[in-house]
């Protein structure tokens, strides 16, 4: 069927096609930013929020985006990063607590006085097999971590891969999924393992499944399905915009929307 689809498309086309979907695993989080995260044209600076929100990935592409969106609304953000220069821009505005995520003491400094924990950490290839079962060994420590620290919220950007119960997969669904157990099943492995960790826990998780994440600001509200990916692409900016929109809201607790841009 795969290759019918392809001797239809044009060789462009083909390859575009192919690393979207192959991205969409990780929701690109461990990129770096191609330009300036925007937040979205209605938010504007509004009254600080007795929120304080505990960042992952900051320095990656959805991370950045999300860093700036949540400065707009009025939280207050600690962000962890293993190289703090990388957030120099933002400093005296966040407190930028400087470690590994793998090292259960520096998400420990990183929870400290915080009250939501939301993570776009992604796998770096310059770390090689140091980055195998990056996510689910950071989940695993952050769900006995957090109760300690009395958080409960925990929002994660994730791949449109995963696959949790209920899903119902559209053609183009299915071809993500398997593009990806075909090109990058270690890391499917890890994001569907730490899916299998929140499922067991008793925080009040959010896994937002992701295609391609593209650098662009906000034009509109993303799509959202709880059954397949409603498009190969999803704006930055939108993934934001949304990720930060659940913070106050338990709508999609202990769920895995899928996003996607219009």
């Amino acid at each position: 069927m795969f290759a019918y689809v392809v001797s239809r498309v044009r060789k462009k086309a083909v390859k575009v096609l192919l690393f979207a979907l192959v991205a969409s695993l990780f929701g690109c989080a461990s990129q770096e930013r191609q330009e300036l995260p925007s937040a979205s044209p209605d938010s504007v600076s509004v009254a600080p929020r007795n929120v304080t929100i505990a960042l992952l990935g900051a320095t990656g592409l959805a991370g950045g985006f999300i860093l700036e969106q949540a400065l707009a609304q009025g939280y207050k953000v600690r962000a962890l990063a293993r190289t703090p220069q990388k957030l120099e821009r933002y400093r005296g505005r966040v407190a930028i607590i400087e470690g590994d995520a793998l090292d259960p003491a520096a998400l420990a400094a990183l929870l400290h006085g915080s009250d939501v924990v939301v993570s776009a950490l992604g796998p770096v290839k310059a770390d090689g097999d140091a980055a195998k079962m990056l996510n689910a060994s950071v989940t695993a420590n952050l769900i006995r971590l957090m109760p300690k620290y009395g958080i409960k919220r925990y929002i994660l950007v994730s791949g449109a891969a995963v696959v949790m119960p209920g899903d119902d997969r559209n053609f183009t669904g299915w071809l993500m999924r398997q593009l990806v157990r075909l090109g990058l099943h270690s890391e499917l492995e890890d994001k569907q393992a730490e899916y299998q960790l929140l499922a067991g826990s008793t925080l009040q998780w959010t896994l937002v499944r992701c295609p391609l994440i593209e650098g662009h600001p906000f034009v509109q509200p993303p799509e959202v399905s709880l059954v397949t990916p409603p498009s190969f692409t999803l704006r930055a900016g939108e993934l934001a915009s949304f990720v930060i929109g659940q913070i106050d809201s338990l709508e999609f607790a202990g769920r895995g929307p899928f996003l996607g841009s219009e």
